[in-house]
Order: C-alpha cells, then sequence, then structure tokens
C-alpha cells in the first residue's frame, strides 16, 4: 500500500514539473517573440523618420539653391548631396539589418538558455523518480 502511493506521488509530482517546466518554456518562447516584435518596430520607426528628415534637408537645400539662379553648381550640389544621402541610406540600412539580426540571435540564445534550464529540470525529475522506483524492488 505504501508502495503504491508512493510511486502515485513520484509520478503525479513528475508530471506537475514536467508541465511547470512546458509552462516556462511557453512564457521564455512568448516573451522573446514580443521583445523582438517591439525591436523591429523600434527599428522601423527610427528608419523612417531618419528618411523623412534627410528628405527634408534635401528638399529646403533645393529651394535654397534655386537652380535658376546659380545653375549648373547648384546641379552639382544636389548631385552630390543625391549621392552622399543613397551611400547613408545604404549604410543606415545596413545597421538597421545588423542590430534586428543581432537581437534575434540574443532572443534564440535566451530561449535556448530557458529550454536547455528546462529541459535538465525534467531529466533530474525523471532520473529521481527512475531511482525512487528502482529503490523500492
Amino acid at each position: 500500500m505504501f508502495n503504491s502511493n508512493t510511486q502515485s506521488e513520484i509520478k503525479e509530482d513528475a508530471a506537475e514539473l514536467a508541465e511547470t517546466a512546458q509552462e516556462a518554456l511557453s512564457d521564455s518562447v512568448k516573451s522573446g517573440k514580443a521583445s523582438v516584435r517591439k525591436i523591429g518596430r523600434k527599428l522601423e520607426s527610427k528608419a523612417r523618420d531618419s528618411k523623412k528628415e534627410a528628405i527634408a534637408l534635401l528638399e529646403s537645400l533645393k529651394d535654397v539653391l534655386d537652380p535658376d539662379v546659380h545653375g549648373s553648381t547648384t546641379e552639382h550640389v544636389i548631385e552630390q548631396l543625391t549621392e552622399n544621402f543613397s551611400s547613408w541610406s545604404e549604410s543606415l540600412d545596413k545597421e538597421l539589418s545588423q542590430a534586428l539580426k543581432t537581437s534575434r540571435t540574443q532572443s534564440r540564445k535566451w530561449l535556448r538558455k530557458r529550454s536547455l534550464l528546462t529541459l535538465s529540470l525534467a531529466v533530474g525529475a525523471g532520473v529521481l523518480v527512475g531511482y525512487a522506483l528502482s529503490k523500492d524492488d
């Protein structure tokens, strides 16, 4: 009688531990996804704001440098600004891509770390259950 109670208690404890581990893993995945989405939205917002500011700057420079007055010099300056803007835009795009990649990598590492912890707990519980069951024989 005592043996079956102990075995059933151990089985219940193991099931509870597995359920807790699964819940912890689920929570970790949810928070990781939320973090990645939040970072992505921030990066998109910053990129849009930077692009708007740069375009506004170019437009104001075009207004200041009236092509009718300055002729080819104005066109040359505008071309240079456009080239600089496109290289700056490419650089910004690369930086944003790298930041997103880094955030994904970090969140994946964090999720793997939590997964290994949960898996370790489950394996430890299984070993304890097996040990306890083998002692009863």
